[in-house]
């Protein structure tokens, strides 16, 4: 008689900015159960955001005492935690590992003054950490700490970001991965190791940073408080997959050259894999540590694409109150107007310019209205505006990492067929709607199976959890290729006279 074997699972953390998940996915990559609890920040008038650590606490173990009990009704045997997270958030914690204050979080901007006064030393610290100077990243804010708050600095015992704080909590160890860490703008991005140059310019001890580890590790295994509180044994191993976009990379494919993942969300982020570091002269783009160990990501970011269709359609498409707001007027609408969008163009800087123009103060701005100008034409203006920053930065990427023969596209947009087939026209490449719902998850999962001997390589893996499952392809249109190369031309040429013009600081 032959023993039936018993199917293997992953529990996968996943960290956003707005909620905590928890996904049980077995050792095939099919998603048995999904638990997520809601966990927003608190935004001050101000430019803070912070968030109490201890509601993610609460809610982990929520989540995953829930996921052991779906696991155990299916009869599945859970064998690591995954934790994937949103990077750059700073906690600082006592030996403990109990949070001396609230989490600041990576979009606060308490720490623009800072980021002014180091200036000078913007170039050096982007050539050692391969990011630039910014209040998005940790070491601002670390230095934030140690001159607002010394008692805090004082009793401090290590600066940590939310994937720590839950590692600590689940194992007792302060660690941290090279992920996450070139997040911070205190890790050299050549050698993996914390920047003595760079923590001597923020002015914060080495003393207070977390060990360091290849994405994919195993960081420690669940202790026995944290077994009390969740359910599960102790001893089971934790893995530290890597940052929520670089694991959201993985998860789509980007483990090789040649693909580009563009992730239209509320932002949007472009990521392209890298072997080794590769930086711009101009200091446009982003590089970091890959979810992928020893390998990189080059990475464009657009502050705002997803929440501008949503705000012109909350503008400009009015419904009566008792009717459901649902997205089909603005898409008609926008898919009636031709390619070029009669001649509008929208620059889509609502929460400034990121990638390649790097500039909080620019703002969204709509070209070449008239009386003949329908709502249509501007709906369809947004998403060509979204996708031609799009194409700007791909030729950047590209410049880099050599040629994007695909680009795999997914986010809430891409639901939109239309928005899919303008990304093609614009980037003039191959596009590629991933049937992917779980992105970062998948990327997390994938990093935890081969880690653990489920699955012997990235590619393996990914083929396993996709199943028969296939993404839809979107060819680019010849006949568009003029109206949209015009249009590069004509943005460009504004955004330069209009950066040349000073006019964002009059």
């Amino acid at each position: 008689m032959v023993e039936s074997m018993t199917m293997r699972s992953l529990i996968i953390i996943d960290v956003g900015t707005t909620s905590i998940r928890g996904l049980l996915f077995d050792e095939t990559g099919s998603i048995r159960t999904t638990e997520q609890r809601d966990n927003p920040p608190v935004y001050y008038p101000d430019g803070r955001v912070e968030q109490d650590p201890a509601t993610w606490l609460e809610k982990l173990y929520s989540i995953l005492s829930a996921c052991r009990q779906t696991a155990e009704s299916q009869g599945l045997q859970t064998e690591a935690l995954v934790l994937t997270a949103q990077r750059s958030s700073v906690i600082p914690v006592d030996r403990e590992g109990t949070a001396l204050r609230p989490a600041i979080m990576w979009q606060d901007k308490r720490t623009d003054q800072i980021c002014a006064a180091l200036s000078d030393r913007g170039p050096e610290i982007y050539q050692r950490s391969g990011a630039n100077l910014s209040p998005v990243f940790s070491a601002a804010k670390m230095r934030w700490i140690r001159e607002n708050e010394p008692s805090v600095y004082q009793h401090t015992e290590k600066m940590v970001g939310i994937q720590d704080f839950l590692i600590h909590s689940l194992t007792g160890r302060f660690v941290t991965d090279q992920s996450f860490a070139s997040r911070t703008n205190l890790m050299n991005l050549r050698d993996r190791c914390w920047d003595e140059d760079l923590l001597r310019i923020f002015n914060v001890d080495r003393s207070l940073l977390c060990d360091l580890l290849p994405p994919g590790s195993i960081a420690g295994s669940v202790g026995p408080s944290a077994a009390a509180r969740s359910g599960l044994p102790q001893g089971l191993p934790v893995i530290s997959g890597g940052g929520d976009q670089n694991c959201a990379a993985l998860g789509q494919g980007v483990y090789q050259g040649g693909t580009l993942v563009a992730n239209t969300g509320t932002g949007s982020y472009l990521i392209a894999h890298a072997d080794q570091p590769v930086l711009d002269a101009q200091r446009r783009l982003v590089c970091n540590a890959s979810a992928i160990p020893g390998a990189y990501i080059v990475e464009a970011s657009i502050l705002t694409s997803g929440s501008i269709y949503r705000w012109f359609f909350e503008q400009f498409y009015s419904t009566p109150p008792e009717e459901e707001k649902t997205f089909h007027q603005i898409d008609t609408e926008a898919r009636s107007s031709p390619p070029g969008a009669e001649g509008v163009i929208l620059l889509p800087y609502f929460k400034g310019a990121g990638t390649p123009w790097w500039n909080p103060r620019a703002t969204g701005t709509f070209l070449n209205l008239t009386l003949g100008t329908r709502r249509g034409d501007m709906a369809r203006a947004v998403l060509e505006g979204i996708a031609a920053e799009f194409r700007t930065n791909l030729g950047l990427i590209e410049g880099l990492t050599g040629e994007i023969k695909r680009v795999n596209v997914a986010g809430g947009l891409t639901t939109l067929d239309l928005y899919n087939q303008i990304q093609a026209d614009l980037m003039e490449k191959p596009v590629y709607h991933s049937p992917v719902k779980e992105a970062t998850a998948l990327g997390a999962w994938v990093n935890g199976v081969i880690t653990l001997g489920l699955h012997s390589s990235i590619q393996g893996a990914l083929q396993s959890a996709l199943g028969s499952q296939h993404p839809k392809l979107y060819t680019p249109n010849p006949a568009t290729q003029g109206t949209y190369r015009r249009l590069i031309q004509r943005r460009e040429t504004v955004i330069k006279a209009i950066e040349e013009s000073g006019f964002y600081s009059l």
